[in-house]
């Protein structure tokens, strides 16, 4: 399952490591998956005083979490009215207050716990045509009648071309307030916090079963400072034969959860194999003309392109994503054409590396957050968008299950329609997005 053959993973020397479980455990609150929902939850309720145990199927950052593209953007994935139409009023604006405070959230956790990933900040929403920019437009617009003055037109390739240099797009939107970060660096900083705050983490501890009893006994671990009480006993079993009791779980797997998600969760929720490519360091002369700023870009297409240049000057290129799960073709020659019709300069860099691996998508493209039994809570689904979202989700499951919180109890409100097709749903997933792709290029 380990998908740490990013470049992320080979320039990082000092990794922390977590031991197997050598016995049956027992703790408060059990956290099923290592990446950055399962560890800010981890962190936030261990820094409350809270007895948790947080275990990973691989080794902390294998998923998402550890190998994505590093785009640290505001808000939620979707249009925001996807969310607001199913609120009253007052509870959208705490829905959209809390997304636009992602990335603050994800800056503290960095300078509180002296967290060095190369986090940076400037952020380029890019146009394609005029339909594009006009959208990005009326998203400018909202988003300032909301009170976010972060964003900047560039309107005229004049004006886009102080921040980029290409002919690829008509205009953009710059955030000054989004950014990009070496992802893993952050995961294992969050992961470091954590444990000592005195989270028991645990790497190579597969779920097979989750078990819930429905009785009032009490438990062995203590609940001191928690309002959501729950009731019964939860019984995690290992791949090991080994076992996990806790009064409350937190499946925080996402894509990785197929084997122990509920059908709630499971029809919700699709794999999507990502694909991200690193050259070589480029030349600071280079990069000076192909982004002066060295801002994050993505465009507004469906099946979007999504780059920025590293810390070390390499361009991390992703898109390509295969909603069949089956990387058809050569992946590096696909990422390779798409980074060069963007920047012709670059025909000539060298690869140093192409990974892939699974992000999960809802058919909103909004997180799907849930109670799977009494004391069991989720979060999924995060669609591409989730460096900074994922801190805040882990976050808003922790506040939910101490009762400091409405957030979660809002968010679980919403609709999420199950995907269509049954078993054939990924091909009827993949027969959809061709549509979009399609509009997509025809510029409709």
């Amino acid at each position: 399952m380990t998908d740490l053959n990013s470049i992320y993973a080979a320039e990082i020397a000092d990794k922390p490591k977590f031991p197997a479980p050598t016995g049956n455990l027992d703790c408060e609150i059990a956290i099923i998956g290592g990446g950055f929902t399962g560890m800010m939850a981890a962190l936030t309720l261990a820094e409350n005083g809270h007895d948790v145990v947080l275990v990973e199927a691989d080794v902390i950052g294998s998923g998402g979490s550890g190998r994505n593209g590093g785009h640290v953007c505001q808000g939620w994935p979707n249009d925001f009215h996807h969310i607001s139409r199913q609120l009253p009023a007052d509870e959208a604006q705490l829905i959209w207050d809390a997304g636009m405070r992602a990335v603050d959230l994800l800056r503290q956790r960095v300078q509180r716990h002296k967290i060095d990933c190369d986090l940076r900040f400037g952020y380029l929403h890019a146009a394609l045509h005029d339909r594009q920019m006009q959208e990005l437009l009326a998203m400018r617009d909202e988003w300032q009648a909301k009170g976010y003055d972060h964003l900047s037109a560039l309107d005229n390739r004049d004006s886009l071309a102080g921040h980029i240099g290409t002919n690829a797009y008509v205009g953009a939107l710059h955030d000054a307030n989004s950014g990009h970060i070496q992802p893993l660096k952050y995961l294992y900083g969050l992961a470091r916090a954590a444990s000592a705050a005195g989270a028991r983490i645990y790497e190579h501890a597969g779920v097979t079963a989750l078990d819930a009893t429905p009785d009032t006994a009490r438990h062995g671990a203590s609940t001191k400072g928690i309002r959501n009480k729950g009731t019964g006993t939860k019984t995690l079993s290992l791949a090991n034969g080994q076992k996990i009791t806790a009064k409350f779980v937190l499946l925080c797997g996402n894509a990785y959860l197929q084997n122990i998600g509920t059908r709630k969760m499971t029809s919700r929720l699709a794999p999507v194999t990502s694909s991200v490519l690193a050259t070589t360091p480029l030349s600071d002369n280079l990069i000076s003309h192909i982004l002066p700023h060295r801002a994050a870009v993505a465009d507004c297409n469906t099946a979007l392109n999504y780059y920025r240049i590293d810390a070390d000057g390499r361009m991390i290129f992703g898109g390509r994503a295969s909603y069949t799960n089956v990387n058809l073709g050569n992946v590096e020659r696909d990422l390779k054409q798409r980074m060069v019709d963007v920047f012709p300069e670059l025909g000539e860099s060298e690869t140093a590396t192409v990974w892939s691996g699974r992000i999960g998508i809802t058919v909103n493209r909004i997180p799907h957050f849930g109670t799977a039994g009494d004391g069991v809570f989720f979060v999924q689904g995060f669609s591409g968008h989730g460096v900074a979202l994922t801190g805040l989700a882990g976050t808003i499951l922790a506040n939910h299950i101490m009762g400091q919180s409405r957030l979660f109890s809002i968010l679980s409100k919403l609709r999420h329609l199950p995907f269509p097709g049954g078993f054939l749903r990924t091909p009827a997933l993949a027969l959809g997005m061709s549509w979009y792709k399609m509009r997509d290029y025809l510029r409709l």
